[in-house]
């Protein structure tokens, strides 16, 4: 039978399903890329199939650790054990990069265009992005909620480009093993069956029409119309058409041309 212990990473307390027999599985997604809506549905899906999801940057995020403080720490292979699914992070765990049980697991990575990702960036951090109750993080997060509030949503988009080239940057290597399956948020998230099905098949999971049902029913969210505050603002794609000028859009092409190319984005 497997057990679950409790492991420590940066001070911080997880709860871990340790069962030798079972693999492990990775869940990446660059933020802003659907990657909320996804972890809750592959939660759902994990936990179907006698699977622990373990959000490990979710809870460091919420004990005020930050990303600079986890990412490059081989310390995070630690935790990894069979019968978990490691899934929350919207940055590259690096640290971990070379680990054999992360080079040889089976593995999802979620992308969207990044013009579109950092036009949602600018709404989140403007509106509707969750900030920690204390700690640095908390400070981090009303800065940039004071600074988007300041800027246009142009200004935002053009500030914060080279943040996220370095973001994506960072999923180069995974991009690179064996045993990823890379995700369009533009198809994954406008037919979400479609993606889950994909998903168990990558993983070879099971679930049934019934159980996929149950999960859309309340992960299936599409809103009629655009709203600012809200966490789930517009989702449909190609939004950056609607919210920045030619000009924007031209050097943004620039900035993320390879990026764009290697996902499929036209410029």
């Amino acid at each position: 039978m497997p057990t679950t212990k409790t492991m420590t990473f940066a001070g911080v307390e997880f709860a871990i399903q340790d069962d030798p027999t079972k693999p492990l599985f990775f869940v990446l997604g660059i933020r802003k890329s659907g990657s909320s809506i996804m972890n809750s549905m592959v939660t759902a899906l994990a936990k179907l199939n006698a699977l622990q999801f373990v959000d490990v940057p979710g809870k460091l995020f919420e004990s005020g650790v930050r990303v600079a403080s986890w990412q490059h720490d081989a310390g995070l292979g630690d935790l990894l054990c069979g019968g978990n699914v490691y899934g929350g992070f919207r940055d590259a765990p690096l640290g971990i990069v070379t680990h054999p049980l992360v080079s040889h697991s089976l593995k999802i990575l979620l992308v969207r265009d990044p013009r579109d990702a950092l036009v949602s960036e600018y709404f989140s951090n403007a509106y509707a992005h969750k900030v920690p109750g204390a700690g640095e993080m908390r400070d981090q997060m009303l800065a940039l909620r004071s600074r988007a509030l300041r800027d246009s949503v142009t200004e935002y988009v053009m500030r914060r480009a080279p943040f996220l080239l370095r973001t994506i940057a960072g999923y180069d290597a995974f991009l690179d093993m064996p045993g990823l399956r890379l995700f369009r948020y533009e198809e994954a998230i406008m037919d979400k069956r479609t993606f889950l099905r994909d998903i168990c098949d990558h993983f070879q999971w099971q679930v049934s029409d019934l159980q996929l049902d149950q999960i859309l029913g309340w992960a299936d969210v599409m809103p009629t119309e655009e709203d600012p505050q809200k966490f789930v603002r517009r989702v449909r794609p190609g939004d950056h058409l609607d919210k920045l000028d030619p000009e924007a859009i031209a050097k943004l092409n620039e900035i993320f041309a390879e990026q764009l190319d290697r996902f499929g984005y036209a410029r």
